[in-house]
């Protein structure tokens, strides 16, 4: 495969990552509306200390969010870059660093779902308490 078709295709798929961050978003965004449902229902000092704990979680994960969506696209722009001038970097290291990308992205969703998994135990155990 040519190098340049080779950037095009790593830069559709960060584009395509991309879109997997804005779902996250957009998940975390309905956990945070679950989580407030639930802490609703009870009277400030009897809210479960575990809600703290998803809430936090949840501001953490949209700041690594955050900053996982700046580095791609600071990605993107070194390909964009390789694309109008080839061969500006070489080949071996832009490779290297989508693969760094690539197991980012599939860190944070292993460890979104083990924290949607466990944030799922608790609304069951808490709307059967409620």
């Amino acid at each position: 495969m040519e190098t340049t078709d080779l950037i095009k295709q790593m830069h559709g798929e960060h584009a395509s990552w991309q879109n997997k961050i804005q779902s996250f978003r957009t998940e975390i965004k309905l956990l945070n509306q679950d989580l407030s449902g639930i802490v609703s229902k009870y009277v400030p000092r009897e809210v479960p200390a575990k809600s703290e704990h998803f809430q936090n979680s949840f501001i953490l994960q949209n700041e690594v969010l955050d900053i996982m969506r700046h580095d791609f696209k600071q990605y993107e722009n070194l390909l964009d870059a390789n694309i109008e001038k080839p061969g500006k970097n070489e080949i071996g290291s832009i490779l290297q660093e989508h693969q760094q990308h690539l197991s980012r992205l599939q860190d944070f969703e292993k460890l979104f779902k083990e924290l949607k998994d466990e944030f799922n135990l608790f609304t069951k155990k808490e709307v059967q308490v409620s």
